[in-house]
């Protein structure tokens, strides 16, 4: 390695090469482990001389756009990774045809397009990623392929050699291009448009943009879509229809926004991503038969888990049962040494019946979320905000009702995960304030809290028997 790099510096300045480099800065999803040497070309003769390089030493190299479509697991990739995102040295225009470089982003190439009175790229103003990456996967949406305005491409191969491809040499399909297949890589494209007004071109970019952010979860980091388009069906729409929006491992999650997405909330990692998409194959595959395919390319070295993987889903009419059985196996576990086990069996039947659970599991202002571990159902979550609370001191508050976790899961993390959902949800909201009620009794639980800024403003009263209470005390965070 310490001879490559030397090559490599004599090939280009030192400052467009980074070793042990962590690549989550270079993706949409900021999420990956390091590569062992990242390169950042700044033009064509650069990315020449770099691969001239590399072919001596017989190292083939990653190339990495905007880093959007992509998941690089936790354990980072071995080798060589080529950035191309300053890849940006061409842009202008011949009549109708504009010739950019591959790294600019595709927003940038629409608006460059509209500036130049040139219609035909309206469709890409929201897509992410760089012009070479939706070359490279035919790139697009709205009715809309890169496949219908490209003319031309240059690329170079593994060995430093330019070469030009014209329309009919591109081998265009859905998502899929010749350079799949050649591994040469994108540094110019060539696109013919049409003479447009500029000011209807910008209302159809502007239109397409809402559209976009009113569907699409743009306020957190994803890689897009995040699986194929099944024979028959949607995936968001299955997704959805099976109730798993808001599905979480750690602050990976399918979008509550849109379900084709898994986004990072902030601090997730590859493994966290891998299992929210390995849970929603297996329940979609449960429920559907249909077998979902990732369309997020997933790349690199897995790293191994050191805790159990906790999955939170939000509960369903068909999970009373469960949650039925799990409400009083987590009440038992806590208040059995202060209550006989008839008193806790007239709690259970009036609390925790079918019909009070299905009541709050349909209500608009309450959630109930599941948590397991290895699919064994481990603890749950509720939630209140509005007219749903327990209990009204606070403007503009959420509730977390309830964290209950089986004694024998706790220690897995079921609890912490349980705790981080409902603060990303309170989160997510305009609430003023969280509040939370604990035991008296629950010392640990208190100082758990107290770490996260919640402190006691009252205290309740909740009822066990008729003639039995015991008391809560209430604290709250602010949320501004």
């Amino acid at each position: 390695m310490n001879t490559l790099l030397e090559a490599l510096r004599q090939a280009v300045s030192a400052d467009r090469i980074q070793v042990d480099a962590e690549l989550a800065p270079y993706t949409t999803f900021q999420i990956g482990g390091p590569a062992d040497v990242l390169i950042l070309p700044r033009s064509v003769k650069e990315l020449q001389a770099i691969m001239r390089v590399l072919h001596s030493h017989q190292v083939e190299p990653f190339v990495l756009g905007l880093g959007s479509n992509v998941l690089i697991q936790d354990g980072g990739m071995r080798g060589v990774v080529l950035c191309l995102k300053e890849l940006q040295e061409e842009q202008h225009r011949n009549g109708t045809t504009i010739i950019m470089s591959a790294g600019y982003t595709l927003k940038e190439v629409s608006e460059y397009a509209q500036r130049e009175s040139l219609s035909g790229l309206e469709f890409a103003i929201g897509i992410p990623g760089s012009l070479g990456g939706a070359v490279f996967m035919n790139a697009g949406a709205y009715d809309g392929e890169m496949d219908q305005v490209v003319t031309g491409v240059d690329a170079v191969d593994m060995q430093g050699n330019l070469h030009h491809y014209n329309r009919e040499e591109l081998q265009f399909a859905y998502r899929h291009s010749r350079f799949h297949e050649n591994h040469e890589i994108i540094v110019r494209v060539t696109m013919e448009l049409q003479e447009g007004n500029p000011e209807d071109i910008q209302n159809r970019m502007d239109e397409l943009t809402e559209k976009r952010e009113s569907k699409q979860p743009l306020e957190h980091a994803s890689a897009g879509s995040t699986f194929k388009r099944p024979p028959g069906y949607y995936a968001g729409t299955l997704i959805d229809q099976t109730g798993l929006k808001g599905l979480s491992v750690g602050p990976a999650e399918v979008s509550m926004k849109h379900a084709g997405f898994v986004v990072n909330r902030g601090g997730a990692t590859a493994n966290d991503v891998l299992g929210v998409i390995h849970e929603v194959q297996k329940r979609i595959h449960a429920a559907h038969g249909v077998q979902l395919e990732p369309e997020v390319r997933i790349l690199g070295e897995a790293q191994e888990r050191t805790s159990s993987v906790v999955t939170v889903v939000r509960a369903q009419e068909v999970d009373i049962p469960a949650l039925s059985k799990l409400c009083a196996d987590t009440f038992r576990e806590t208040f059995s040494h202060d209550n006989t086990e008839e008193e806790l069996q007239a709690f259970f039947d009036e609390a925790y019946n079918h019909d009070v659970l299905k009541r709050e599991l349909e209500h608009d202002e309450s959630e109930t979320y599941l948590a397991y571990v290895d699919d064994v159902l481990t603890g749950y979550l509720k939630v209140n905000w509005g007219d749903a609370q327990t209990e009204h001191e606070l403007e503009n508050a959420f509730e977390v009702q309830r964290i209950y976790v089986l004694k024998a899961y706790q220690g897995y993390g079921v609890g912490r995960a349980l705790f981080d959902k409902a603060m990303r949800i309170a989160e997510s909201g305009d609430f003023a304030w969280a509040w939370l009620g604990v035991w008296e009794k629950n010392y640990k639980a208190q100082k758990f809290y107290g770490r996260y800024g919640f402190e006691k403003f009252s205290e309740h009263q909740f009822v066990v028997t008729p003639d039995k209470t015991d008391t809560d005390w209430l604290l709250k965070k602010s949320l501004r």
